[in-house]
């Protein structure tokens, strides 16, 4: 007597499946919708990255009209704080947003419910990485549209594509000193102050608000190895006269910055908020 047996039958895909992306390039432009509408809701990044430098750039200019600025070869002040303030803007929406949007998003769950998805951590970290830029790039235009058109400051279209390779490398670099630093933050209401408090000394030793020519020459060279007043005198050289591009000496500076902290955010980077961490590894050592 013998035995017949039935072939198991193939499993089919339920519904929808098919439609289900294979490849996690797919998942990139609906994670990057999804992070402009968290950074849409959130007012004060927003503000942070869109109207603050600009504020900076009118009020700095109404209080100095008619200036020059003779350590820079006698050029207004409008041309110099016109790609000042557009490299505020880059460092507001690539650096302090990111390290503000990141650390609410760990706070809030959003991260740790993202990790328990079928989303790759790449596609997650380029969905953010675009939705940057894209924003960097408006408020970079709206600081230089308001600079050029109405406050007459001068662009060479010769320099133009120098500035927009200066702010790409400068926004990634941002970019990644932003997450490396979101994982030092502690909490949502620490995130403002953790911020500004690497950004504004930086910023101001580095010539970003006004040139200082008298400033110390150890002062000078620190600011010369940190990534603020490389990426600041290479934007501002775009307006200067002659304009030229970014040297290769803060080029240099630069992918040193954007490689360290990249690897800083990679091995450091938190999906969970500390004290959940900290729970879950009590519990798990009550266990054992």
């Amino acid at each position: 007597m013998t035995s017949t047996q039935t072939a198991p039958s193939p499993v089919r895909p339920g519904p929808g499946a098919e439609e289900r992306p294979r490849l996690g390039i797919a998942l990139v432009p609906g994670q990057v919708r999804y992070q402009l509408r968290l950074m849409t809701r959130n007012p004060l990044g927003s503000f942070i990255t869109l109207v603050v430098p600009l504020m900076l750039l009118v009020a700095l200019d109404l209080v100095t009209p008619e200036m020059t600025l003779q350590s820079l070869g006698g050029i207004s002040v409008t041309q110099f704080l016109t790609p000042a303030m557009a490299t505020f803007a880059v460092l507001n929406a690539a650096f302090v947003d990111v390290v503000i949007g990141t650390t609410v998003a760990r706070d809030q769950g959003i991260l740790r419910r993202l990790h328990g998805t079928p989303l790759p951590t790449w596609a997650l970290l380029a969905g953010r990485l675009v939705a940057t830029a894209i924003v960097t790039t408006l408020s970079v235009l709206i600081v230089l549209g308001v600079g050029i058109v109405f406050l007459h400051a001068h662009l060479a279209t010769s320099a133009v594509p120098g500035l927009v390779l200066t702010v790409v490398v400068g926004m990634l670099v941002a970019f990644a000193v932003g997450m490396a630093c979101s994982t030092m933050v502690p909490s949502t209401d620490a995130a403002l102050p953790v911020a500004y408090g690497f950004l504004l000394p930086v910023a101001f030793i580095s010539e970003v608000f006004f040139p200082a020519p008298t400033e110390a020459a150890w002062l000078h060279g620190v600011a010369s190895a940190l990534p603020v007043a490389p990426f600041a005198h290479a934007m501002e050289s775009a307006f200067a006269v002659p304009a030229h591009g970014m040297t290769n000496g803060e080029l240099g500076v630069l992918l040193a910055w954007g490689a360290g902290a990249l690897v800083v955010a990679l091995f450091a980077f938190r999906w969970e908020p500390g004290g959940l961490r900290r729970q879950r590894a009590q519990t798990r050592s009550s266990l054992r």
